[in-house]
């Protein structure tokens, strides 16, 4: 009994010492960060093509986004001025709101491969349109997806869009709500992480339109 209890003191004063050093050798907590050395650390980070210099450069929403930690701590007047600012800059097809092509939409959901601006070695071509929707929604019943962003399955259906009532002014805008969204995010979803895909030119309006019909189309897979 007496070498199992030395035993274990010997143990003990050997983690213990163990634990001391590591505790000792961490090093001080330091400040935060300034936001000018992090713009430093980004600018080292990216290519110096002229084609990745808008990355480095935040637009006055974005600025209003990063003061604050999260949106909840955001005052009202700030998220206010964020969907102001992301209003103003949605641009809309030539034509106006139409339903597009739910097929085209359905690929460029599909398709990883969007926003690129150099192949990085991959096969795909760096301007294939894409929204890589996969990696955050789950979309079409059976297919596999990410659920970091809401459920989309059925989401014609959630808007009350229907063959018989598709046509009607009621559904139209409907329509625009939808592709204010997926245009720029920010218009609803204020300093959301969900991409701004058309205010960044990742996708054309018509691209964003067929996205839209995508999603709410009663023909569309999403919805049957």
């Amino acid at each position: 009994m007496r070498k199992i209890v030395v035993g274990l003191t010997i143990a003990g004063m050997v983690v213990g010492g163990v634990y001391a050093q590591q505790k000792k050798a961490q090093p001080k907590r330091e400040e935060a960060v300034k936001p000018e050395e992090v713009m430093q650390v980004l600018k080292t980070g990216l290519s110096s093509d002229p084609r990745f210099a808008w990355k480095l450069n935040q637009d006055e929403a974005q600025k209003i986004c990063s003061k604050y930690k999260s949106r909840e701590e955001m005052p009202a007047k700030e998220l206010q001025r964020v969907i102001q600012l992301s209003q103003q800059s949605i641009a809309y097809p030539q034509w106006g709101i139409y339903w597009g092509d739910w097929k085209e939409g359905q690929k460029i959901v599909d398709s990883p491969s969007g926003g690129r601006y150099a192949s990085y070695g991959f096969s795909d071509s760096p301007t294939a349109k894409g929204g890589n929707c996969y990696a955050c929604h789950l979309i079409e019943k059976g297919k596999p997806g990410g659920t970091m962003g809401p459920n989309l399955y059925g989401y014609g259906k959630k808007w009350g869009i229907s063959k018989e009532n598709m046509n009607s002014p009621e559904a139209v805008e409907k329509l625009k709500a939808v592709y204010n969204i997926v245009y720029n995010s920010w218009s609803a979803f204020p300093c959301s992480s969900m991409p701004r895909f058309g205010y960044h030119g990742n996708l054309s309006t018509n691209d964003v339109m067929n996205v839209v019909t995508y999603l709410l189309h009663p023909e569309s897979p999403v919805n049957k």
